[in-house]
């Protein structure tokens, strides 16, 4: 059975500073040359580039994914439980699969921003996802997502309990990510989260790709 062709599902674009430098536009052009039928533009916490990167896609025939990476704070470590101290963040990657998911992200997005004290970091709560998910794909970050974060730090139990509410927030729409890039956390964690990927979904594995009806009316 031959291989899916290869689509890049986490690039940042110059709007995510001091980690990307590239013009949302230009992502597009790149995309094309390297030969990508599709790319995925995933700025944290916001959707800054996404209009001039779809319209952009559109003329250099690449399917475009709008997504984003958004900090949420782990359940457990808010601030009135930690004396006034901030929460842990980690991130969680989201996609958007159809017109109500790109709705989500928006508020999502937004949220992370205007929801938040002002002298945290932007992120959101874990319960501003609820009621937020529908039309969202979601991967689980690698090292910078709590599920493999709590793996390697030998919080098995609380891990596990993480990815329940995960699994029940994303539907049949939920991905273990999985990311080899010597990092130290995701090194620790790999082996426990192909077992929870495993025991906790065994249906086979299916290509990402989010609805392409949608992604024409983006562009």
């Amino acid at each position: 059975m031959p291989h899916a062709p290869f689509v890049p599902l986490r690039i940042f674009s110059a709007y995510t500073m001091l980690e990307g430098s590239i013009d949302p536009k230009a992502i597009a052009k790149q995309a094309r040359k390297l030969g990508f039928a599709a790319a995925a533009l995933t700025d944290r916490n916001g959707l800054y580039g996404a209009m001039a990167y779809s319209d952009a896609a559109k003329g250099a025939g690449v399917q475009p994914i709008i997504g984003t990476m958004l900090a949420v704070a782990r359940p457990g470590t808010v601030d009135s439980e930690l004396n006034g101290k901030p929460p842990m963040l980690d991130w969680i990657a989201l996609y958007a699969q159809d017109e109500a998911g790109y709705d989500n992200l928006c508020v999502l997005v937004s949220a992370a921003h205007l929801d938040r004290p002002v002298h945290e970091e932007a992120h959101v709560r874990f319960e501003a996802l609820e009621g937020r998910t529908d039309g969202l794909i979601a991967l689980t970050a690698g090292g910078e997502g709590a599920l493999a974060r709590l793996l390697a730090d030998d919080q098995a139990e609380t891990a596990s309990a993480y990815a329940g509410r995960l699994e029940a927030l994303f539907p049949g729409r939920l991905y273990i990510e999985l990311s080899r890039r010597g990092n130290d956390i995701e090194r620790r964690a790999e082996e426990a989260l192909l077992m929870i990927a495993i025991c906790r979904w065994s249906r086979p594995i299916r290509p990402f790709s989010p609805r392409r009806n949608f992604m024409r009316r983006m562009m």
